[in-house]
């Protein structure tokens, strides 16, 4: 986790500005120290936003994502015009992305690549420094308990990836829709083969390939449950088909 002071740095990065994109109606943007330019378009009435990235390293290959409430519509290569997936591009920026001072662009960017729900680093930027009476400031380190630390966890999972029926809220037609295709592929696959053996095999092969694309397409954590229950259905099927003839 990085420091309060790193995070205030990276916030003071973003210039605020009018968006020059058509469409959208503001835009931030920030420089780092290695010359990566950064910009963040907002069309607060769509709640859409657009993320481009810009390497120097590349010597100025541009990257461009557009995110609306959390889900990634669109991930192009601008240098190739070349639709493709740029996560290992915007991923290593996150936490300057989450710096950004407008908690309603972030809430709209939905925790999409792992940034931050809520604007970090402004803490430090409107505290007060406590007073002194004269004596140097001395910083002091609290112990924090057992449960505390639970709730910090929590609170940053929280707005990292927003509460638990935030999150149901997100996945639930597209897990709906995996568990439905899962089935018919299921259902398919039987009355074609009259084979339990093949049906198990298919089933097992599809709880990999569904986590495979939560994982790799849709940019979040495979849900266990529907991994195992395709994979433990289909190793009942393959078992009883393998026994069974």
């Amino acid at each position: 986790m990085l420091h309060d002071s790193e995070l205030e740095t990276y916030r003071k990065w973003w210039k605020r500005s009018k968006s020059d994109i058509q469409g959208f109606h503001k835009s931030y943007k920030a420089e780092t120290p290695d010359g990566d330019l950064l910009q963040v378009d907002f069309n607060y009435h769509e709640r859409l936003v657009r993320l481009n990235v810009q390497l120097a390293r590349e010597r100025g290959k541009s990257y461009v994502a557009t995110v609306k409430q959390g889900s990634i519509i669109r991930e192009k290569d601008v240098t190739t015009n070349r639709n493709t997936s740029i996560k290992g591009k915007v991923h290593p920026f996150r936490y300057i992305f989450s710096c950004i001072p407008d908690d309603d662009l972030l809430e709209s960017v939905g925790g999409a690549y792992e940034i931050s729900r809520v604007s970090l680093g402004k803490q430090l930027l409107a505290g007060e420094l406590p007073p002194n009476d004269g004596e140097p400031f001395r910083t002091e380190k609290k112990r924090e308990s057992f449960f505390e630390y639970l709730q910090r966890r929590r609170q940053e999972k929280i707005g990292r990836d927003g509460t638990f029926l935030q999150r149901v809220k997100r996945r639930f037609w597209g897990e709906l829709h995996d568990f439905l295709f899962g089935s018919s592929l299921g259902l398919a696959v039987y009355y074609h083969f009259f084979d339990f053996s093949i049906l198990g095999l298919s089933l097992a092969i599809f709880a990999f390939f569904s986590g495979g694309m939560d994982w790799i397409l849709r940019n979040r954590n495979p849900l266990m449950i529907k991994v195992f229950f395709f994979l433990f259905t289909g190793s009942y099927f393959f078992y009883t088909g393998y026994t069974r003839y």
